[in-house]
């Protein structure tokens, strides 16, 4: 390879156009409509971001602790560390996300875990109607996803993670149009909504039929009265 190719393939450019010839992943996409009983984002204050010292002292103490543990294990190199992870990974090879987003539609992607955060913004960044507005995603409650070269799986999302995707700037236009481009709007359908369902081997009938024989027999009197107590009874009456 000469030094001009060389240079190519170290540019930017060449890393782009590594990762065109890579091949694409299924991303699956699904995207639902909200169920109509589906509660709105509610607006929090900046206040509600910040903690108090009850729980700045637990992330202290947690702090120390790891801090600790890390002392007390045996030293490894970065490449033992990676490996290990490597590792770990393959029992997650893939990771579902479901973003939330403002007009409370839920887009779903499948993603391998060993992509980045970088990758994540970027395939929703293509989804949305207007791609060049920035927007932050966060992992409930407090979790904020900044760091673009962490992976999925080290961020914490592997194998399933439910995100919620929020605006960085004010709306310029109207708040009732649709945040997904028309692409992925025209994929919608209903979010399947699970219905509480007896357990196995009981049926609203033998429910009912067990409710009627204990009140039938609640009302039905009192217990058989054993012989040695009619036998006394008897003998008091002669």
């Amino acid at each position: 390879m000469s030094s001009q190719q060389q240079a190519v393939a170290a540019s930017p450019a060449g890393e782009s156009e590594a990762r065109a010839a890579a091949p694409a992943v299924d991303r699956q996409v699904k995207v639902f409509r909200p169920p109509s009983n589906a509660q709105q984002q509610v607006q929090v204050p900046d206040t509600f971001y910040k903690l108090d010292s009850n729980q700045v002292a637990q992330l202290y103490k947690a702090q120390v602790q790891y801090r600790q543990k890390l002392e007390d294990a045996p030293l490894k190199t970065q490449k033992m560390r990676q490996a290990e992870e490597l590792e770990r990974m393959k029992k997650y090879p893939k990771t579902t996300i479901r973003v939330r987003l403002p007009d409370l539609t839920v887009l779903q992607a499948t993603f391998e875990s060993k992509e980045k955060v970088g990758d994540l913004y970027e395939f929703l960044g293509s989804t949305l109607a207007t791609p060049d507005r920035a927007f932050l995603l966060c992992l409930p409650p407090r979790t904020k996803l900044v760091d673009p070269h962490v992976t999925l799986y080290k961020a914490g999302l592997a194998p399933a993670s439910n995100l919620m995707l929020v605006w960085l700037n004010p709306a310029a236009g109207p708040k009732t149009a649709a945040v997904l481009s028309q692409t992925y709007m025209d994929k919608i359908e209903p979010m399947d909504v699970p219905v509480a369902t007896p357990p196995p081997g009981t049926s609203s009938g033998a429910s009912s039929s067990k409710a009627n024989s204990s009140s039938g027999s609640g009302s039905t009197g009192s217990k058989p009265v054993p012989s040695w107590l009619k036998n006394g009874l008897f003998k008091k009456k002669q």
